[in-house]
């Protein structure tokens, strides 16, 4: 995906609004995950979502009024109707946001700015990351193979003691 940015140091108001919309989008994401995911699986989710989200839409809300005096508009987001589909939904969302925050910074000097996009570039790329490994456990654990039904006819080999 290729973004475009303004070149001016400061980020361009139409993709500020699609910044915020994307972190809107991951915040709901999140919401609906939790309530689908397994137990172990929430604490990432509610970390996620009162830590990095929260705190990453309300910055980039306020640079937004900042530079237009004006609050963002919110389109609404579906929210995932299941976990494995919400998951690589997810995992896809916070790889594109990743690259869209390693565009934008190209074309950004504010130190502060700069600051900014690099800590949300690095956070989207750990959290699908993390995603990615939960859902890739989720998928094993709850496969046919985990429940022994795959395994028919296959002599499990393990290594001689010690």
């Amino acid at each position: 995906m290729k973004y475009r940015n303004s070149g001016s140091g400061l980020i361009a108001v139409q993709e500020l609004q699609y910044v915020i919309q994307a972190e809107y989008r991951s915040l709901i994401y999140a919401q609906r995950l939790l309530q689908l995911a397994p137990p172990e699986h929430r604490p990432y989710f509610i970390r996620h979502m009162e830590v990095k989200q929260k705190e990453r839409l309300a910055n980039w809300t306020r640079l937004y009024y900042h530079q237009t005096a004006c609050y963002p508009v919110f389109s609404k987001v579906e929210p995932p109707r299941d976990y494995v589909s919400g998951l690589k939904a997810s995992i896809m969302d916070a790889l594109d946001a990743s690259d869209l925050y390693a565009e934008l910074l190209d074309g950004v000097q504010d130190p502060e700015l700069r600051q900014m996009m690099q800590r949300a570039m690095i956070g989207e790329s750990r959290w699908a990351l993390r995603q990615q490994f939960m859902y890739s456990s989720y998928i094993l654990e709850n496969s046919d193979m985990a429940k022994g039904k795959g395994l028919i006819g296959v002599i499990k080999k393990q290594l001689p003691p010690g």
